[in-house]
């Protein structure tokens, strides 16, 4: 009895051995063939530099392959292996562990896939892990990438250490309305405003010093309420752009949608008072401004801004240009000084979400062929200018053949989330690239998830990406309790 039980675990081992992996009898894999090409992923996270902090890299096989194994490498010494079934879960105590070991150096990953139970090995690429992290929390906007389905939208913060995602605000609790433009104050959580429109009420939600409050920011002869906000670096004031937006369908091959603004103009709004603060310069019907930013200091507001056309009729030659007006922070007015930083006869483009980098001294912004709404322009692209001294910084590492249009600038300057089609040319997904203290920029990555084809499989677009220092802790419920009252 005791022989026969022996031979049958012999033979469950030498089953299992045989079934299961080829391995050997010490676990290592026995290579058939090494394969003189790099390995087929997705996401593509070959040679890209993330943050020390980053959540798990998470990738999966598109060669058909069985199983995998990834063995993550650094200076000859194996850190971590991971395996999986055609993707690989990378335990996140681990990843963190490693990344935080090796910051500053070259990771490399070595992949083996399993086909007809034969093991093959590719060439390993490298992953470089830089020193400089990257803010903990992102917060966006989840909606249809059309037009059919407007009214099923949130916004949602995502730790970016982890996986872990939560609601702000849907929707469903405030009468199936339009939610957008998000902002922050200096990267804050705790002080962020963003808008309502239709449903049972609509109008714009602040949370300031603790507390959330509706407020009004239409103003009359305004052509809307207030969109588009840019907190000022003092918190005292923000920057808006008054818009009246439509949208027009093309019939044309590869164009869908072309929205536009038929009037737009730019307003203060002071928060201690509760007043707006209007300039006659920026409330004229012949000339539309929109898209405001501030300086890092406080000292100028950057914004878009262009000549009236007869819309839609005109739109392929409605072109913005990027200017600044500087402001006095005393008397919440704008001064005389008006400097053109992007001039559209020069440079025949359009100019749309300039954004300056926390020290002052890059402006980052979105340039397609013509128009103020560069998601639907599959020629949009991110340029840069260097503000100390005009020049264009080379920024092309970062652009793809399709749209690539909304960004933000994390709060230490080294690293810039991007908007971008490329996947698939339909649902915008979020990238990120790393932006070096020599002014060079590095290829981007994808958003990391959980399951990697999360960001495949998921139908809705991200729109408006912010980075924050934080969690914004409220409760949905709370705020669609503010709406409804």
């Amino acid at each position: 009895m005791k022989f026969r039980m022996i031979c049958g675990f012999l033979l469950f081992v030498t089953s299992f051995c045989t079934v299961f992996g080829l391995f050997s009898c010490n676990g290592r894999i026995k290579i058939v063939e090494t394969i003189n090409s790099y390995p087929d992923i997705f996401p593509d996270y070959m040679d890209v530099t993330i943050p020390v902090n980053i959540a798990p890299l998470n990738f999966g096989m598109q060669d058909g392959s069985e199983k995998m194994e990834v063995h993550f490498v650094c200076d000859d010494q194996v850190l971590l292996k991971c395996k999986g079934r055609q993707k690989i879960s990378i335990p996140g105590k681990e990843w963190h562990r490693m990344s935080h070991k090796v910051a500053g150096r070259d990771l490399q990953a070595f992949v083996y896939v399993s086909k007809s139970r034969k093991w093959y090995a590719y060439q390993p690429f490298n992953i470089h892990v830089a020193n400089d992290s990257i803010d903990p929390y992102i917060v966006y906007r989840l909606i249809e990438p059309g037009y059919e389905l407007w009214d099923r939208m949130g916004i949602y913060q995502r730790n970016l250490s982890t996986f872990n995602e939560s609601a702000i605000i849907i929707n469903t609790l405030t009468g199936w309305n339009c939610i957008n433009c998000h902002s922050f104050h200096n990267y804050n959580p705790d002080r962020m405003i963003f808008h309502t429109r239709g449903g049972t009420s609509s109008g714009t939600f602040l949370l300031a010093d603790y507390k959330m409050k509706l407020v009004n920011t239409k103003t009359e002869n305004a052509a809307s309420a207030a969109t588009y906000p840019m907190w000022h670096p003092s918190g005292d004031f923000i920057a808006f752009s008054s818009n009246l937006t439509r949208q027009v369908f093309h019939v044309l091959p590869g164009k869908k949608i072309e929205v536009f603004d038929y009037e737009s103009d730019l307003v203060i709004w002071n928060i201690k008072n509760g007043t707006m603060i209007r300039d006659i310069r920026y409330s004229t019907k012949d000339v539309w401004e929109t898209f405001p930013a501030w300086s890092p200091d406080g000292k100028w507001l950057f914004y878009c801004v262009a000549e009236k056309k007869d819309m839609p009729m005109e739109s392929e030659h409605l072109k913005y240009g990027l200017c600044r007006v500087d402001f006095d922070v005393k008397t919440g007015h704008f001064g005389e000084k008006v400097d053109t930083i992007v001039n559209p006869e020069i440079s025949g483009k359009s100019v749309s979400f300039p954004r300056i980098s926390p020290d002052g001294r890059y402006l980052l912004y979105t340039a397609s062929a013509n128009s103020t709404f560069p998601i639907w322009h599959n020629e949009a692209k991110l340029e840069m200018i260097n503000l100390s001294d005009g020049t264009i910084v080379d920024i092309e590492t970062v652009n793809s053949e399709e749209a690539d249009s909304y960004h933000a600038w994390s709060s230490n300057g080294r690293w810039i989330v991007l908007s971008s089609r490329r996947i698939d040319g339909l649902y915008t997904r979020l990238f990120f690239a790393y932006f070096d203290s020599s002014g060079q920029i590095h290829k981007p990555f994808l958003l990391p998830q959980k399951d990697p084809r999360s960001n495949i499989d998921l139908l809705k677009s991200y729109n408006i990406p912010e980075f924050i220092k934080g969690k914004v802790k409220l409760n949905p419920y709370n705020i669609s309790n503010i709406h409804n009252n």
